[in-house]
C-alpha cells in the first residue's frame, strides 16, 4: 500500500482502499492498467479485505481475522479466485491499513499550523496465517476469511521435554525461540535489584508447549513482550524495562477525548479510569540446604517487597516460594560459585509485587484511533476528569475496521472502533502470573557418570543422572544437576548412607512439584538391575544387599521370616565372615537361602576374629529363657564364685593351722584377690544403678553345665597378680609327657583328709632344698625302703639318728652309740682291723635368678 504521492513521499494521497493483505501464497493479478498503479505496483492483489478484527495484548500472541472479498475487476478464472486452502495455511501474510494521521490541510496558515495528515503513514499487521476458510460465494466474488498470527502461535502448538543447564533465562528464552521465523528484538536493562541475570543450574520445559514455557519464564522472571510490524514481517520485542516502551508517531503521540465528532482527527470518545484494591506487600521464602536454617537465631531465606497503593486497606500480603534456591548443583557442583539468592530473591518479590499492583490504576476506552497500537504511549488531553490526562501505556488493544464494499448493493460504509486498556506509564509493567508452573509427580531416571566408572558422588551424597524422557542427554556427569538422594534419616552426621551406583533406575519427585527443583525419592529393579536375592524364592528375605567396587562378591544384613526358621544374618563374602543369630541358614550371593546349618548364633570368619569389650564381658551357658531379666543379671554365677571363695579361704585357714603356709607365704592374699574380683563381678546397686554388674573390665566365663577347652598346639593361662583354681570336688591334671610347676616363691602342697602320693613309675624321684633344710614329718611311721638297691644316708657334717633317748650320732670325728638301757649287738663275728674312712659325692645344686621383667609384664 502506497498513501504519499507519487515522488513527494511527505504529502498523503488517500488510497484508494483503507485495508490491503498481502501474502507469498495469496495470488495476485495484472490489470490492463498498469500505468495507473502506483510507482513500483506491476499487480494487484486478488483478495480485497472488506473487514478486519482483531486483538493484541501485551505478553500475549496477536489474533487478527480479516475477511477478503475477491476482486470484481479481477478474471475470474478459477485458478485465479479458488484458492487452495492448505497451500495458504503457515505462509506469512501482512494486511496493511491507511493511517492518514490528524488535521486537515488549510491553506495560507502561517508555519505548520495549517499542516494536515500530521503522522500519516501505513500500519502493518504481519504474521502467519494460521486459519483460512472459505466463507461463501456469491454472483460476482467470493469471500475468504484468514486468522492472521505470529510465529508464536506455533509455539503453542506441540509439547516438548528440554533441559537447560547453566545458562541465564534469556540463553533458554533464545533458545525456545530459535526455531520460529521472527526476530527477536531485546530491550533488556537487566534486574533491578542485581547487575545481570543470574545463571541458573537448571531450567526445565516440562511436557509443555513452547510458548507455555516461555510464558511462564516471563511472568517469572519479570520480562514482557509485543510485537512490532514493518516492512511485511514481524518482530517480538522482549525487554524488562519502561524505557523500552516508545511513544506513538505523531498522529497518536496526544490524542484528545472529545465525545463529538471530530472530523479531521482520530479521537477517544469514552474512557474509564479504574482504581482496583491490590496486594501491599509480597514476601517470598526458599530453602537452600548448603546454608539451612535449623534455629530461630539462623537468617532465613526469605525476602519481602513491599509498596502499597494509596488506598485504603492496601496491606494485604501475599506470601510464595520464591524459587530461587540452586544449592550448588550445577556442573561444578560445590566447587561452583554461589549465586546470591538473597538477591535474587529481592528481585522475584519485587516483580511479583510490581505485577499486583500494577492491577490496581488502570484505564478502559474507545475510539476510532486505527493505527493505536499496543506497547506503545501517547498522552491523553482534554478529558473532563483531570487526573485522567497523562501519559499511558497500551496494554491491549480491540481493533475492528468494515471497509466499503466494492459492491454498491451490499451497503457497507467504513468504519473503525478501537477499545484499549491502559495503565499509566509512571507504574512499572510486569505480566501477570497467571501461567501455572508444571506440577510434576513421579519421573523415572538413570542414575549416570563419567565413563569407567561405578559411582559418581560427591560430599552431599548427591548423584548424577538422566531423566528417561530427555532425548538430549549422553548418560554421563552432565546430563542432569546434582540430585540429593532421599534417605530414611540424614542428621549431624549420622543415619543411612546408600549412594545409587550408576546404571540404577530411580525415581525422581520434585520440591512442590517444580521440575527445576528434583529430589531421589527412591530406586527401582528393572531388567537390568535385578533384587539383590533371587525371587520369588526368597520372598521371605528383607534387608540390605551390596556389592564390591569392580567385583560381585557382596555383604548382607537379612531377615529371614520363613516360618519356623527365622533368623537375622550379617554377612561379608571376605572370608566368608558372618554372624547368624536364630535358625541358621546359608544365605549365598543372589541364590540367597541355601541349606540349614544349626539354630541358636554362629559368629564365624576364614581370617581372624576378635571378641573385645572394654568394661568388662559376660561368656554365659546359664539360660535367661525369653530373654527375661537384664543382660548382665549372672545371680547364679556370682553365687558360685562367692562359694568358691569362701572354700579358699577355709581351706588356706587349714593350711596355716596345719603348718603348711605360713602368714607369709599363703593362699590368703590369693583369696583376697578373689573376694575383690567377686565384688567388682557383683558390683554395686541401689542409688539408681539398674546394671551393677561389672564395675571393672573383667571376662567372666560362667556355664550352666561343665566348660571344656582343647587346642591343636599350645594352652597357656596367663595372671599378672594370682591365678586361682578352685574345685568343688576334684582338681584331675593329665599331661602325655611331664607336669612342672616352678614357683618364685614357696610351693605348699596341703591335703587335709586323705593324705599324700607322689609316685615316679620310672625314673629317679629326687626331693632336694637346694638352699635350706628339709624336713619329713609323720604321725606314724616312716619307712624308707629300696626294693631293689641301697638306703644312703650321708650329710656333710653330721647324721643323728635316735628313738626315745637312745641314739647313734655319726660326725667325721667318730661315732656315738648311746641309749639309757642296754646296747645289744648281734653278728657272728666282730672284726675291728683299724681306722678307714668313705665319702659319697653329693648331687650338685641348680643355681638361677628369676627375671622380674617378666612376671610384671603379663
Amino acid at each position: 500500500m502506497q498513501n504519499y504521492r507519487r515522488n513527494l513521499p511527505s504529502v498523503y494521497r488517500k488510497p484508494e482502499r483503507t485495508l490491503e493483505i498481502t501474502g507469498s501464497a495469496l495470488p495476485r493479478w495484472t490489470p490492463p492498467y498498469i500505468d495507473m498503479l502506483p510507482q513500483g505496483e506491476d499487480t494487484r492483489p486478488v483478495l480485497i479485505p472488506i473487514s478486519l478484527e482483531g486483538q493484541e495484548t501485551i505478553g500475549q500472541p496477536y489474533r487478527y481475522v480479516v475477511q477478503c472479498r475477491t476482486d470484481i475487476e479481477a478474471p475470474t478464472y478459477p485458478d485465479i479466485i479458488t484458492l487452495d486452502l492448505d497451500s495458504i495455511v503457515g505462509t506469512d501474510a501482512t494486511v496493511s491499513i491507511d493511517i492518514p494521521g490528524k488535521g486537515t490541510f488549510i491553506p495560507g496558515m502561517p508555519g505548520d499550523t495549517g499542516r494536515g495528515n500530521i503522522g500519516f503513514c501505513v500500519r502493518e499487521i504481519s504474521g502467519m496465517v494460521t486459519h483460512a476458510r472459505y466463507v461463501r460465494h456469491d454472483d460476482r466474488a467470493i469471500v475468504y476469511e484468514f486468522v492472521i498470527e505470529p510465529a508464536l502461535a506455533k509455539a503453542r502448538k506441540g509439547c516438548n521435554y528440554r533441559i537447560f543447564q547453566n545458562r541465564t533465562v534469556i540463553e533458554v528464552i533464545e533458545s525456545i525461540l530459535a526455531d520460529y521465523s521472527m526476530s527477536v528484538d531485546w530491550r533488556i536493562s537487566g534486574p533491578l535489584v542485581i547487575d545481570h541475570y543470574p545463571t541458573r543450574d537448571l531450567i526445565r520445559q516440562h511436557f509443555e508447549s513452547d510458548a507455555t514455557c516461555f510464558q511462564r519464564l516471563c511472568e517469572h522472571y519479570g520480562l514482557f513482550y509485543w510485537f512490532e510490524h514493518s516492512n511485511t514481517y514481524h518482530r517480538i520485542v522482549i525487554a524488562d524495562t519502561m524505557g523500552a516502551f516508545h511513544p506513538h508517531g505523531e498522529a497518536y503521540e496526544t490524542i484528545r477525548f472529545s465525545t463529538g465528532d471530530r472530523t479531521d482527527e482520530e479521537h477517544i470518545d469514552r474512557l474509564e479510569v479504574i482504581s482496583t484494591q491490590t496486594e501491599g506487600k509480597v514476601t517470598v521464602v526458599d530453602h537452600d540446604y548448603t546454608r539451612p536454617r535449623l534455629a530461630r537465631n539462623n537468617f532465613p531465606l526469605r525476602e519481602d517487597s513491599e509498596d502499597p497503593r494509596n488506598t485504603a486497606e492496601a496491606d494485604q500480603e501475599f506470601y510464595t516460594y520464591a524459587n530461587v534456591s540452586q544449592p550448588l548443583q550445577g556442573a561444578q557442583g560445590l566447587n561452583g560459585r554461589k549465586n546470591d539468592v538473597d538477591r535474587e530473591a529481592q528481585f522475584v518479590a519485587l516483580v511479583r509485587m510490581q505485577a499486583l499492583r500494577r492491577k490496581g490504576l488502570c484505564a478502559k476506552g474507545h475510539g476510532n484511533m486505527r493505527g493505536l497500537m499496543t506497547g506503545f504511549t501517547f498522552e491523553l488531553v482534554e478529558h473532563p476528569y483531570g487526573k485522567a490526562n497523562q501519559e499511558y501505556l497500551v496494554v491491549s488493544t480491540r481493533l475492528k475496521i468494515t471497509e466499503v464494499d466494492q459492491t454498491s448493493s451490499a451497503g457497507q460504509e467504513f468504519s473503525c472502533e478501537t477499545s484499549f486498556k491502559v495503565q499509566p506509564v509512571h507504574e512499572y509493567f510486569r505480566m501477570p502470573h497467571e501461567t501455572p508452573w508444571p506440577q510434576v509427580g513421579v519421573e523415572r531416571a538413570i542414575v549416570t557418570g563419567p565413563d569407567g566408572r561405578e559411582m559418581w558422588t560427591d560430599s552431599y551424597g548427591r548423584i548424577c543422572c538422566q531423566p528417561v524422557p530427555d532425548r538430549e542427554g549422553n548418560f554421563d556427569h552432565n546430563s542432569f544437576i546434582w540430585v540429593s538422594p532421599m534417605q530414611p534419616w540424614q542428621h549431624g552426621q549420622t543415619g543411612t548412607a546408600a549412594v545409587p551406583r550408576i546404571g540404577s533406575e530411580i525415581y525422581l519427585g520434585y520440591v512442590n512439584g517444580n521440575p527445576d527443583m528434583p529430589v531421589m525419592l527412591g530406586s527401582t529393579v528393572n531388567a537390568s538391575n535385578q533384587p539383590g536375592w533371587q525371587l520369588p524364592r526368597n520372598q521371605w528375605l528383607s534387608g540390605l544387599r551390596s556389592r564390591m567396587q569392580g567385583g560381585v562378591s557382596s555383604n548382607h544384613l537379612a531377615l529371614d521370616d520363613t516360618k519356623g526358621k527365622q533368623q537375622a544374618q550379617l554377612a561379608s563374602d571376605h572370608g566368608k565372615s558372618s554372624l547368624s543369630v536364630g535358625y541358621n541358614t546359608r544365605i549365598d550371593g543372589n541364590d540367597g537361602r541355601q541349606d540349614a546349618r544349626g539354630e541358636g548364633f554362629e559368629l564365624r570368619t576364614d581370617l581372624w576374629g576378635v571378641l573385645r569389650a572394654a568394661m568388662g564381658l559376660l561368656l554365659t551357658t546359664v539360660a535367661r529363657s525369653g530373654a527375661a531379666g537384664k543382660v548382665k543379671e549372672m545371680g547364679e554365677t556370682v553365687a558360685r564364685l562367692t562359694q568358691a571363695r569362701a572354700q579358699h579361704e577355709d581351706l588356706s585357714r587349714l593350711a596355716l593351722q596345719h603348718n603348711a603356709q605360713t602368714l607369709d607365704a599363703s593362699q590368703a592374699e590369693a583369696a583376697g584377690t578373689i573376694r575383690a574380683q567377686n565384688d567388682a563381678i557383683r558390683g554395686n546397686a541401689g542409688n539408681g544403678n539398674d546394671f551393677p554388674e561389672l564395675t571393672r573390665p573383667d571376662m567372666v566365663l560362667a556355664s550352666a553345665a561343665g566348660i571344656a577347652t582343647t587346642a591343636t598346639d599350645n594352652t597357656h593361662m596367663a595372671s599378672q597378680n594370682d591365678h586361682a583354681v578352685t574345685a568343688g570336688r576334684d582338681v584331675s591334671y593329665s599331661a602325655a609327657r611331664s607336669y612342672h610347676v616352678a614357683a618364685k616363691g614357696a610351693v605348699s602342697l596341703f591335703a587335709y583328709q586323705q593324705g599324700m602320693k607322689f609316685i615316679a613309675a620310672k625314673g629317679a624321684w629326687v626331693a632336694q632344698a637346694q638352699s635350706g633344710p628339709m624336713s619329713l614329718a609323720a604321725l606314724g611311721d616312716v619307712t624308707i625302703s629300696s626294693s631293689n638297691g641301697e638306703v644312703v644316708i650321708t650329710a656333710s657334717k653330721r647324721v643323728w639318728i635316735g628313738a626315745n633317748g637312745s641314739y647313734i650320732d655319726i660326725s667325721g670325728s667318730g661315732i656315738t652309740n648311746g641309749s639309757p638301757g642296754p646296747i645289744l649287738e648281734k653278728t657272728p663275728s666282730w672284726d675291728v682291723p683299724g681306722a678307714d674312712a668313705q665319702v659319697r659325692h653329693f648331687p650338685p645344686f641348680g643355681s638361677g635368678t628369676p627375671t622380674d621383667d617378666h612376671i610384671h609384664s603379663l
